[in-house]
């Protein structure tokens, strides 16, 4: 593997998997975590998938430090999570979440994200003295009036925990950064709003540039994030096509 690594949460998804290709099509080492077997299918001596669940500290922690030898980690993507898929049923009613579901959202959207960051944490800063990076994926729902107030909840907690992190990591060198995709449609989102007729559409129309986003818009920020704004550091990224200006206007 190269010596500089790149560590994806969330590996075998659709943006997961475009970031992987990403990094690698640049010549970097990737290292994929993700609880899908999938994780593992990528052809490339330069990468390493492991099935591991984020939310599970013990098995994390234990699956950092199998790859922690491997090479110099540069940067963390933290893609891992997602809305549950009974939140998108309960959006215009709060009574209707229950707080098992508030509570599992928000472990599966922001704790397990704060759990990997601080996993890697010690192998990010043993890479010094050079530039790294951590980014963290929340969503548009967390700035917008979009609906599902667990996930959007735990989406804007992610915002809030990177500016509280921005100097603390600052001072190690490392940079840490926020990337909120507005809809991309994905086999995992068709599979949980294919039930509301024209629910794609609507959001198409919404857009500023007339198009949704892709797993590849959104990878291609991660990487640039990475690799290209080295001195971008507490920042939130949209990229989603204007549609939260829009949304606004």
């Amino acid at each position: 593997m190269s010596d500089e690594l790149v560590l994806v949460t969330g590996a075998a998804g659709a943006i997961g998997s475009s970031t992987v290709r990403a990094f690698l099509a640049a010549g970097l080492g990737v290292v994929g975590f993700d609880c899908a077997a999938a994780v593992g299918e990528v052809a490339s001596g330069r990468y390493v998938g492991l099935q591991v669940d984020v939310q599970d500290e013990e098995a994390l922690t234990e699956a950092v430090d199998r790859v922690a030898g491997r090479g110099r980690l540069r940067h963390l993507v933290g893609i891992a999570g997602g809305a549950l898929p009974n939140e998108p049923s309960t959006r215009h009613d709060p009574a209707a979440v229950g707080v098992d579901v508030f509570r599992a959202s928000v472990e599966l959207n922001l704790v397990s994200q704060f759990q990997v960051l601080r996993a890697v944490l010690p192998w990010l800063r043993a890479s010094g003295p050079d530039d790294c990076s951590i980014a963290l994926t929340s969503s548009f729902n967390a700035l917008s009036g979009q609906g599902m107030p667990a996930y959007s909840a735990a989406k804007a907690g992610l915002v809030g925990m990177m500016y509280a992190l921005t100097a603390p990591l600052g001072a190690d060198g490392i940079r840490v950064n926020v990337v909120a995709p507005g809809t991309i449609v994905t086999a995992r989102t068709q599979r949980i709003w294919g039930h509301v007729p024209g629910h794609f559409e609507h959001l198409r129309s919404s857009t500023a540039l007339g198009r949704l986003g892709t797993p590849e818009d959104v990878a291609r920020t991660f990487f640039s994030l990475a690799t290209q704004l080295t001195h971008v550091t507490g920042q939130v990224i949209v990229v989603d096509g204007g549609q939260l200006t829009v949304r606004r206007s």
